[in-house]
């Protein structure tokens, strides 16, 4: 028979709901047998040591003299005992006694008969596997109960990490993240872990995979994850795949057909096949969009492995916070189409209530936008204008970074792919790159630095934290080596127009 703990009895046995309100440092305590407290003295008869304590406080009170929780943990530390487990209000005096003496002290809810808890821990002591598999299903069963709600895969995933304990993923069959639960830290999920059917021990966590079917086809996969996964662990995960694989396979059915219809009215917009006035008013009508104010076109940017998950989350969003806006999923995240109010300083537009939980949630995200257009006719413009402003190094990953605030860049973004830029920007800098990599320098870094401050040399040799006269050393030699007159306006323009480039060829390998 498996050595049972505190730890399992609360996830195996105990009520769902049942927390732990002092000794936490006890739950790998192990446990013989349970017992319950009488209502006469003595409480407990026989204990031979760790058993697992079941007490009503309206029991203590019958008891002459009466008891308290406080006193009583004190008698019961010499026997000692495992755990105890409370029906009734708990004095704050227990709690400190049960932390200073690492004995785990278990809040069970007022309506919890004593008597029932009595069997399940019977249950579990004596067929540790059977009440595995049964709370395993009991868990299972809660999940689908949440399904018929409508409650959705997140819901799940949050109600299967708090009664396991545990971090639960769900990835996709292409094995990119899709939903992680949000009661518990996910910095260990790992963004190059793919998922593997079975089990596997990274950087000391156990990750258990299992996969979501439909018939012989894998729908995505559901990941357990933590420290010494235990049996139980596996088999809560094999009994929830059911109920995951039917709730993952609606979602998705329904995510494609209203994406669709969605889509196909904005690509018709983009695409000019959707130009008539009084249509586009018509279907802007059924998806109930309001396009009669400004609109700006709005790139929502992560890393690859954050794109579906950031897809699925903005959805949420979006329908928690009613917002009837246009959007399609892109390469890079998400394009949408929001109101001019986003990018001034209304900050409580429900719009940018949606910009701001995302931005918890994907502390990495960028968001950039394009032109502010009053016509669907110009929407094409404004995404043009956004995919530009994406490709600036640094562009909405902190503030949101509109089309209009991006200056010269506007007339450079566009040039980047023309040969006759490319020309341009090697020819005043391309000597002072190749010095640079050849006698491992930083001129260039002083040049930036330099048009950074506008020419100024206070501030630039503060900058770099050189002495004026190294300053005006290296700018010597950066006009030696491009045989340039920095004093020289048509010159500077040349070069600060070079630096600008510079900018812009040295992202084009992130993009």
């Amino acid at each position: 028979m498996p050595t049972v703990t505190v730890h399992d009895a609360l996830r195996l046995a105990l009520p769902i709901g049942t927390t732990v309100i002092a000794g936490a440092a006890g739950l790998q305590r192990t446990i013989t047998w349970p017992v319950v407290a009488r209502a006469v003295a003595p409480l407990f008869t026989d204990l031979r040591g760790h058993e697992f304590a079941l007490i009503s406080i309206r029991a203590l009170r019958d008891v002459d003299p009466p008891l308290s929780i406080a006193m009583l943990i004190e008698r019961l530390v010499t026997v000692p005992i495992a755990a105890i487990a409370v029906v009734g209000m708990v004095e704050q005096a227990a709690m400190t006694i049960a932390d200073q003496y690492g004995i785990p002290l278990l809040q069970l809810n007022d309506d919890v008969d004593i008597r029932t808890v009595d069997r399940e821990l019977q249950r579990l002591l004596s067929d540790f596997e059977a009440q595995t598999d049964r709370r395993a299903a009991q868990i299972a069963l809660e999940m689908g109960e949440l399904a018929l709600t409508g409650a959705g895969i997140p819901a799940m995933i949050n109600i299967l990490a708090v009664r396991t304990g545990r971090i639960i993923s769900l990835y996709s069959a292409k094995g990119e993240l899709y939903c992680a639960d949000t009661q518990r830290s996910t910095k260990i999920i790992l963004p190059d872990y793919t998922p593997t059917i079975g089990m596997i021990h990274i950087h000391g966590y156990d990750f258990c995979c299992e996969p979501l079917r439909a018939g012989e086809h894998i729908l995505g996969y559901i990941v357990i994850i933590g420290v010494s996964l235990s049996e139980s662990d596996k088999a809560t995960i094999k009994r929830a795949t059911m109920a995951l694989a039917l709730e993952y396979s609606k979602s998705q059915a329904l995510s494609a057909v209203e994406a669709r219809f969605r889509g196909n009215f904005i690509e018709q917009v983009l695409s000019g096949q959707l130009a008539d006035p009084l249509t586009v008013q018509q279907r802007s009508r059924e998806f109930a969009y309001d396009l009669r104010n400004p609109q700006r076109a709005t790139l929502l940017c992560v890393e690859a492995q954050q794109l579906q998950m950031l897809q699925t989350h903005f959805h949420k969003s979006v329908e928690a916070l009613a917002l009837h806006i246009p959007w399609i999923e892109h390469e890079s995240g998400v394009l949408c189409f929001l109101p001019e109010e986003v990018s001034s300083a209304d900050k409580k537009s429900p719009a940018s209530s949606l910009i701001s939980t995302l931005r918890t949630k994907y502390p990495t995200l960028r968001i950039v936008q394009g032109r502010s257009v009053n016509k669907t006719d110009d929407w094409k413009q404004s995404v043009q204008d956004a995919e530009q402003v994406r490709k600036l190094p640094g562009a909405g990953k902190t503030e949101l970074t509109t089309f209009d605030s991006i200056g010269v860049y506007q007339l450079l973004l566009p040039m980047i792919h023309q040969q006759d830029a490319y020309a341009f920007y090697r020819r005043h800098l391309g000597s002072l790159l190749d010095y640079d990599r050849n006698q491992n320098a930083e001129l260039m870094q002083t040049l930036l630095a330099y048009f950074e401050a506008s020419g100024n040399l206070a501030r630039t040799s503060e900058a770099l934290h050189v002495h004026r006269n190294t300053l005006l050393y290296r700018l010597t030699r950066i006009s030696q080596i491009c045989n340039i007159d920095l004093e020289n306006p048509e010159t500077r323009l040349s070069i600060w127009i070079s630096v600008k480039f510079h900018a812009l060829f040295h992202n084009l390998h992130s993009l």
